[in-house]
């Protein structure tokens, strides 16, 4: 019996040796990832980063989320400050907190979630309405995905999602690594790969951005054109990615309103061709409509293309609601706000109506600080990166139209549009930074100050604010109020690109002021 004990109790030793053997380089792989995170050695991937500033806690959008997806520096076609925004973590009572996914086609200044804000703040003042844009260029579902899992945490009334332009070309599409390897092309190994990456000890072997991209971009980039994905894989796992996120919402409480997806069917096409075109159904758009009803009455559908193609004169979208092949003009977003609009009142059980007036483009515009001036300082822009002639065309002819309007002084124009937005949306922070830095490219710098440091009294943990009178410091020559205001804005958000470049400049000129002066 001894003999046998014996034999047990060596056996056992063995055995925990070859499992502490076996766990030993998992667990040296912990120590080390705990040790990176303690040493704050790469990044913190999450998708929303929380920060405790001026006694509030609320999270913000993470840029290196965002960047991780990418190999060229994304601040090179994104601006940051239009993706800008702060979560309280305690929602206040009698306020409607909405989440808006989307790519390109959601994002910007004038986007339709911009808008929407506007109509709803106006039409129904009695709420306290927080709407917050996780939209980017360039992403697509399978980043969506991670970001619904972060703002469901978030208490969430609605989740208003608008996607799937980037299903081909974004990150683990038709053009990425793992396309080659259709076996691993799967939603799960997908999601995998991403947690992987957020891993301090993967980010150790990870290669850089390429900052010489654009020396190496092919000629031809209309196989990378965002577009809706037509191949059965990638709808597919479109599929499942718009199923879970949907999930996600209604498991937050949260009312969930998809949006069909609608495109320029006259985009490339000659005119001549036009009268030949008709309105069909994209198998995008079959998809979603199919995902929405398996919900029953858990999710909204809202129309979004057969709404366009009804508001078209030949019943095909096209580039009255189009600047491009999915990016919308202001009237396109703002049909496209109305329709978020009306989703919303019908499910908060509000008629829309002599009760409740909708809120008008003209109004939308006037509050935004959009004018004849911004729509011409767009297309300007738009010009620069739109390679399609069609497009072009019919982009010259507006500028064509719009700069007999407005005439010589462009940006004079456009700070009126600012100057007149501000006192009726005074807490709109896009529209603090837009009259800013139009007060200061005219010199108006007593005003731009006046503006500047109301906007940060009001918002101390505003990254914006703090750069901005950062700005306004350094342009009337205060070096040392300046600096102090960007190594601020550092302190609490190192990754403020604008910031530190800033900083970086005003310390170079005063370091060689020094010297002259020895």
């Amino acid at each position: 019996m001894e003999i046998a004990l014996k034999h047990f109790s060596k056996k056992i030793k063995v055995i925990s040796l070859s499992i502490f053997m076996g766990l030993l380089p998992l667990l040296l792989l912990f120590a080390l990832e705990c040790f990176l995170r303690f040493m704050q050695i790469c990044e913190n991937r999450d998708p929303l980063v929380k920060k405790h500033l001026e006694g509030q806690t609320f999270f913000v959008p993470n840029r290196s989320f965002y960047q991780q997806f990418f190999n060229i520096p994304l601040h090179e076609f994104v601006n940051w400050d239009h993706l800008d925004f702060y979560v309280p973590e305690r929602k206040d009572e009698n306020t409607i907190r909405i989440f808006v996914f989307g790519e390109s086609a959601m994002y910007g200044l004038e986007s339709s979630a911009r808008q929407l804000e506007v109509m709803l703040k106006q039409s129904l003042p009695q709420k306290k309405w927080e709407v917050y844009n996780v939209s980017c260029p360039g992403i697509n579902s399978h980043v969506l995905y991670f970001l619904a899992k972060a703002c469901a945490k978030l208490s969430p009334d609605f989740f208003i999602i608008y996607a799937g332009n980037n299903e081909t070309i974004g990150p683990y599409g038709e053009h990425s690594q793992l396309y080659r390897y259709p076996i691993l092309r799967k939603n799960g190994i997908i999601r995998l790969h991403t947690y992987l990456k957020s891993l301090r000890i993967i980010q150790l072997l990870e290669q850089g951005v390429d900052t010489n991209w654009r020396e190496k971009k092919p000629r031809d980039l209309t196989p990378f054109l965002p577009q809706q994905g037509q191949e059965e894989k990638t709808i597919k796992l479109y599929e499942k990615n718009l199923r879970d996120m949907i999930h996600i919402g209604i498991c937050a409480h949260s009312q969930v309103i998809v949006g069909t997806l609608s495109h320029n069917r006259k985009f490339a096409k000659k005119k001549e061709e036009w009268s030949f075109l008709s309105f069909e159904r994209t198998k995008m758009n079959e998809c979603i409509d199919k995902i929405c009803k398996s919900f029953l009455e858990k999710v909204s559908l809202v129309d979004i293309d057969g709404t366009l193609a009804r508001k078209s004169i030949d019943g095909v979208p096209g580039y009255e609601y189009f600047c491009d092949n999915i990016h919308f003009t202001f009237e396109g977003n703002y049909r496209v706000a109305l329709e978020w609009f009306n989703a919303i009142a019908r499910a908060l059980n509000i008629s829309v109506g002599k009760e409740l007036p909708s809120v008008n483009m003209e109004y939308c515009a006037r509050y935004l600080g959009w004018n004849k001036a911004t729509e011409l300082w767009q297309i300007q822009m738009q010009k620069k990166v739109i390679t399609d002639p069609i497009s072009l065309e019919i982009l010259e002819t507006k500028e064509k139209v719009l700069a007999e309007e407005v005439g010589e002084n462009i940006e004079e124009k456009m700070l009126e549009g600012y100057q007149l937005a501000y006192p009726l949306n005074p807490n709109d922070e896009k529209i603090n930074m837009q009259l800013i830095e139009g007060l200061i490219k005219k010199k108006m710098f007593h005003k731009a100050m006046e503006v500047a440091q109301e906007f940060h009294k009001k918002f101390p943990y505003s990254r914006i604010a703090m750069r901005s009178l950062g700005d306004v410091y350094a342009y009337i020559g205060n070096q040392e109020k300046s600096i102090q205001m960007y190594r601020e804005c550092l302190k609490h958000y190192p990754d403020d690109e604008l910031a530190k470049n800033s900083l970086e400049i005003i310390l170079k000129y005063r370091n060689n002021t020094s010297e002259k002066h020895k």
